[in-house]
């Protein structure tokens, strides 16, 4: 058995590796011809399992419309914007125009699909940009449905139609930095003032929230000990947002850290319908149809 010297090891390993080191960045679509850059999406040519046979022309017709703008608007632009971990907000209008924020919520403006169609609507949004279907899938499926399902009458009238057009942006904050996504374990607390309520704590990882209009805040009672919602405007005094840098996955989504210091929230944005740890479940159990 031969021992070589560190010395001669090195030599081997330095000409063995001289084939492949040191040379220029491989260039992706000289050796892979059949790779399709992202900006330039491959068309839906078949139907392998017959899907559309089972749609409505309503829900056909939502699908193609979502397909052409996304393939049009969104896939020539995604990769630069994945790049620079910015979201394009110049395409909020486009998407607006789609009808597709607010899904199944019937009246104030929003689009009523039947869950098929949401689901098919959020589908082709996702096959082209999965951070684009994720900003849709919070303002629409987390903090419009929340708004719709536990929200007052005068809140539902107040904030949907806005968020309907995508002309106000909504965020939904459950997630802690020290307890995830447990509601039953939050540390976000809401004590009952004279007129309304103060919020004190810490959300992090929540999409959209460095530019959202509209804040869902997922907060415990101090006095019942149970789990509350709370509508807080963007520009509330002790309100603060970081957007979360460095991220290596769904880059385009804006997702922040918030931190809540003494906010006060009126009891007009108090969501009534949300007194305990099962009725922020039903709202996820909701969106979970369109995951």
């Amino acid at each position: 058995m031969t021992i070589h010297s560190s010395k001669h090891q090195d030599d081997v390993d330095k000409n063995a590796r001289s084939s492949y080191f040191n040379l220029p960045a491989l260039d992706i679509s000289v050796a892979f011809p059949q790779a399709t850059p992202a900006s330039k999406f491959p068309p839906c040519a078949s139907d392998y399992y017959q899907f559309d046979d089972l749609l409505t022309s309503e829900e056909q017709a939502v699908r193609m419309k979502v397909r052409e703008c996304m393939e049009k608007e969104i896939a020539p632009i995604m990769v630069e914007y994945w790049e620079k971990a910015e979201f394009p907000f110049h395409v909020i209008p486009k998407l607006g125009a789609l009808r597709v924020a607010g899904g199944t919520i019937k009246g104030y403006g929003c689009p009523g699909h039947s869950v098929t169609g949401a689901a098919i609507a959020i589908a082709e949004i996702a096959r082209v940009d999965a951070s684009c279907s994720t900003f849709i899938l919070v303002h629409s499926s987390l903090a419009m449905l929340t708004i719709a399902l536990c929200g007052s009458e005068e809140q539902k009238q107040k904030y949907l139609p806005s968020l309907a057009q995508l002309n106000t942006i909504a965020c939904w904050a459950l997630t802690e930095p020290a307890y995830g996504s447990d509601a039953s374990a939050l540390n976000t607390t809401a004590t009952k003032v004279e007129g309304g309520w103060i919020l004190e704590g810490q959300k992090r990882w929540i999409g959209n929230s460095t530019f959202a209009d509209v804040l869902v805040i997922i907060a415990r009672n101090t006095a019942t000990n149970q789990i509350n919602g709370y509508l807080v405007k963007k520009d509330a005094p002790g309100l603060t947002v970081t957007k979360i840098e460095n991220k290596i996955g769904l880059r385009i989504v804006q997702n922040g850290d918030i931190l809540l210091k003494k906010v006060f929230v009126p009891d007009e944005d108090r969501l009534p319908g949300i007194n305990s740890f099962q009725d922020t479940s039903k709202v996820r159990l909701l969106c979970s149809k369109f995951l």
